[in-house]
């Protein structure tokens, strides 16, 4: 029994004091160019590059809608005037009759489902906080005053509804 107890310890303390190959490589600093393990890469990327999204005509041709220079911008001017850089998540999508438009944004960590009701009337955004979104999620007119946020028309996530 006192053997197998030596033997034991032994054991430890070799493994204690002899180094591991890969610390033995982060000290010299000596490695081969593929050793590296890959870095991992978080959720949220550090620095994006601002979005680009190309101009697209309303169906009634009366207004256009793109994204640059991080925001959404309707006739060439900025939607929502805000310091912060969007990232739009779900393209801005026309109402039928082309004065409405809605898509969804990420900026501050914070999603949001964002409305212009009625265009010929102004600019003015209904914006409303998203708990989560998906890479699946889309934006779906479903009235003249409702849209709905999900991966199809018929699995919603979200839905939003307003009056004037």
């Amino acid at each position: 029994m006192k053997s197998h107890k030596g033997t034991l310890w032994l054991a430890v303390a070799a493994a204690m004091l002899v180094p591991s190959r890969a610390r033995a490589r982060s000290q010299t600093g000596a490695s081969a160019p593929g050793d590296r393990p890959p870095q991992r890469q978080g959720r949220r990327q550090a620095l994006r590059r601002p979005q680009a999204l190309g101009p697209v005509t309303s169906p009634c041709g009366r207004h256009v809608v793109e994204v640059a220079r991080g925001g959404v911008l309707i006739d060439g001017r900025r939607v929502r005037a805000s310091d912060d850089d969007v990232f739009v998540v779900a393209p801005p999508i026309w109402r039928r009759d082309g004065s409405a438009l809605a898509w969804i944004e990420r900026s501050r960590g914070e999603a949001r489902l964002v409305v212009v009701p009625d265009l010929d009337t102004g600019h003015d955004t209904l914006p409303w906080t998203l708990p989560a979104v998906s890479r699946e999620d889309r934006v779906f007119w479903t009235g003249p005053k409702r849209v709905v946020v999900g991966p199809a028309v018929l699995a919603p996530r979200a839905i939003a509804t307003w009056t004037e």
